[in-house]
Parts: structure tokens; C-alpha cells; sequence
């Protein structure tokens, strides 16, 4: 019960963090946390060929849990081998998820509030949706992950696929940033879920995807 209660209260501040961030950035990578774009698409990229390496033909039911401004969907668009890809974005700030709809090219049934898929797909993927803390308690902060991507987990036939800021010790930093040991992180995903591996990137070394299949 205070689980329930304390991840009501996270995506409280959530929501709140990331209006107060999107009013003043507006549709860009800063208005959601982002560095910048190159950080962003290159997240994307290995997103992308996960899930191609996965599932090299037919169609890709996808659920993009914290779409932020639909920046993943624009990004599948634009790259021709995705057009195979059917893209649900989900985000539990209704401000971003009414940009989406508003400026996105898909059509607007493509966006609802939320933190899981609403109906079964065949991967759920999170690009930095966990990065942004909102509290300096680890174990607090990996439980309400952990409670929202077993959420995911329920609603995906192969798997997820997620990205996380890495470090020697996890720990949440002043800017609150989550910082994983992502070995560690990595063994808690196969003890709950399922195969569990972890993507690395020299373009990106303080990032780590990993990917959880069935």
C-alpha cells in the first residue's frame, strides 16, 4: 500500500517537473531533460535496431512509454526501414501528450496518458523515461521503476527495451539524475522478467540499453 501511495505521489512531481521544463523549452530535447539532439537520435538508433535485430520482418506493434513531445515518433517517420513499426506513444503528463497531438504527423489516437501499453504490443521501449528522478532516495526511485516496468513487462509478447545513465555506484546525483550499476540492475531484470543484455555504445559511455526479451 505505500508503494501504491508513494508512486502516486512520484508521478505527482512527475508531472509537475515536466510541465514546469516543457512551458519554458517547449518542443525541443531541453524542454524534456535531453542534452541534446545527438544524445537523443542516437538513443533512438539502438532502439531501432533492437528491435529489428529481433524482429527482422512484418509488423512491430510498439508502446514508447514516456513519449515526452512524440520526439521517437518523428524519428521513426523520417527513418525509411520503420515504416513498418505501429507507434502508440504513452506519457502520464497530459500537457505533453496534447503536444503530440497537436504537432505530431501521426494521428492523434497514436498518443494517450499513461505509464504501461493499454493493449498487448510486441515491445515496450523507454528512452530515458526513468533518468529523472524525483526524490534522493535510491531504493524508493528503482522501486517505482521497477513497479512500472513490470506494468510493461505484462503488456509486451518479446520484451522491453530501455535506456539508464550508468555509474560505478548507484546513486541519484544533485541534478537528479538516476545513475545505475547496471550489472546489478541487469541481474534484477533476469530475476524478475526475463534474458536480460545490455548494449554499450562508445558514442555514448556513461549510457546503457538494455534490451529484455521472453
Amino acid at each position: 500500500m505505500r508503494d501504491s501511495f508513494r508512486a502516486l505521489r512520484f508521478r505527482r512531481l512527475i508531472r509537475n517537473v515536466y510541465n514546469k521544463r516543457f512551458l519554458k523549452y517547449g518542443c525541443q530535447p531541453h524542454g524534456v531533460f535531453w542534452s541534446d539532439s545527438g544524445r537523443q537520435k542516437s538513443r533512438f538508433k539502438i532502439i531501432k535496431n533492437q528491435i529489428t535485430a529481433l524482429m527482422p520482418s512484418g509488423i512491430v506493434k510498439i508502446a514508447d512509454i514516456g513519449c515526452g513531445y512524440g520526439s521517437l515518433a518523428d524519428y521513426m517517420l523520417k527513418t525509411p526501414n520503420c515504416s513498418r513499426f505501429i507507434y502508440t506513444g504513452y506519457d502520464i503528463n497530459p500537457t505533453l501528450i496534447a503536444a503530440c497531438q497537436e504537432y505530431s504527423y501521426l494521428p492523434s489516437k497514436s498518443f494517450a496518458i499513461g505509464d504501461c501499453p493499454m493493449e498487448l504490443v510486441d515491445f515496450s521501449v523507454m528512452s530515458g523515461t526513468y533518468n529523472m528522478a524525483v526524490t534522493k532516495d535510491l531504493m524508493h526511485w528503482e522501486r517505482y521503476m521497477f513497479r512500472c516496468l513490470a506494468k510493461c513487462w505484462d503488456q509486451s509478447r518479446i520484451g522491453m527495451i530501455f535506456n539508464v545513465l550508468v555509474a560505478d555506484k548507484s546513486h541519484i546525483s544533485e541534478g537528479m539524475l538516476y545513475h545505475c550499476e547496471v550489472n546489478k540492475l541487469r541481474r534484477r531484470c533476469v530475476k524478475q522478467f526475463g534474458t536480460t543484455r545490455i548494449i554499450r555504445e562508445r558514442s555514448l559511455p556513461r549510457d546503457a540499453t538494455l534490451v529484455v526479451t521472453r
